[in-house]
């Protein structure tokens, strides 16, 4: 899924900007190493990777000094010949972690959080982690971490979890790396008797349409924008080859939103009140809905919809508005090239010095300096 994404990314820019004559390495012809040497000896100008588990392939990117762009977080560096030009994109794993934070944090008081890691490597950057125990620490929550050992076989690594599990203090919100690990979760939930989403909430990353739709229950998930970073790789890679920069740098690609299914559900009233208007603020932001829209929505006075979203979501329906108002603006400007009063409107601004005005309250910068930058 995130594969497939990734592509659509880079043939959009490719199709859209520039004429590449693209070779796109893939399986069977991924594990063939005569095929993918005899593409570089005749001279590719730049390569794009998302895996480097290929000997092959990392072999070739370690000696070759064409341009490269990784599309991933690499558990090692990448060594390169002197002078290579390289650069990084990847999700905003920071993010994806405190996504899911909030989100449980939203659907209401658990007792217990947990978070699994990804894969047996210790070096494996788990930045998802940090960013689910970081936004958890802020609430004044804690968070158990399960990583398999490295010795661990498949079935000694299932027996494992499920001791875990059963050990987190119920009802228990629990986040995993991406989605395979979740489904994961689900079936040994199910075959020691542990209710999903009653005793155990378990939400995934990457939403795998397949996966998530067909464990039971249905699988939440966490949306990276995995098409945006493979723009993101395709613009960096034509960067690199075009000018004689040799700094290499990463790139951070953001995070669509969280696309809910039945493996979490809000634990109590106040907590489904907040979540009906989160969801209409986002479907209606670009139209310019104020406070009173919400409210009319939710069906309840003011003052009790106010007390709710600020015990759960900590701060204003009105700043929840202006944050959704300004991340789509956000995304017109580095995507688009339409104009800042366009952007405004569309926006769901009245006028483009309010908007400008708010965007410099979040930024430090007008519209314009952050398109530039």
């Amino acid at each position: 899924m995130s594969g497939r994404d990734i592509l659509s990314g880079i043939f959009r820019y490719a199709k859209t900007r520039i004429e590449w004559d693209i070779h796109l390495i893939q399986l069977p012809n991924a594990t063939n190493p005569e095929k993918i040497k005899r593409l570089v000896a005749d001279g590719v100008d730049g390569l794009i990777a998302s895996d480097l588990s290929n000997t092959v392939l990392r072999e070739i990117v370690t000696r070759t000094d064409v341009p490269f762009v990784f599309i991933g977080s690499p558990p090692l560096p990448i060594p390169r010949p002197p002078g290579s030009k390289t650069s990084f994109v990847g999700c905003d794993d920071i993010a994806i972690g405190a996504l899911g934070a909030k989100h449980f944090l939203s659907l209401g008081a658990f007792n217990g959080f947990g978070f699994l890691c990804a894969g047996k490597d210790p070096q494996w950057p788990n930045l998802r982690e940090k960013g689910f125990r970081d936004a958890l620490a802020a609430a004044g929550k804690s968070c158990s971490t399960f990583m398999s050992p490295t010795a661990a076989d498949e079935r000694m690594d299932d027996k494992n979890l499920a001791v875990w599990l059963k050990s987190l203090p119920k009802p228990a919100a629990v986040m995993t790396y991406y989605d395979p690990q979740a489904v994961q979760a689900i079936n040994i939930c199910r075959e020691h008797g542990i209710a999903v989403p009653g005793q155990v909430s378990i939400l995934g990353v990457d939403n795998d349409g397949l996966l998530c739709e067909f464990c039971d229950p249905p699988l939440s998930s966490i949306q990276p924008d995995h098409e945006r970073a493979g723009y993101l790789a395709a613009r960096e890679l034509h960067a690199l080859m075009s000018s004689a920069r040799r700094t290499s740098r990463t790139l951070v690609s953001p995070v669509i939103g969280i696309v809910e299914r039945e493996s979490t559900r809000p634990l109590t009233p106040s907590a489904h009140i907040v979540r009906k208007a989160l969801e209409f603020i986002k479907s209606n932001a670009a139209r310019g809905i104020g406070v009173k829209d919400v409210v009319a929505h939710l069906k309840i006075s003011r003052r009790l919809a106010d007390l709710r979203f600020r015990e759960i979501e900590g701060c204003s329906i009105l700043r929840t508005i202006e944050m959704r108002r300004l991340e789509l603006a956000e995304r017109a400007l580095t995507e688009t090239e339409r104009s800042v009063k366009t952007i405004a409107k569309e926006s769901g601004y009245r006028n483009v010095k309010t908007f400008e005005a708010a965007f410099r309250r979040k930024h430090g910068i007008p519209p314009s300096a952050f398109r530039k930058r």
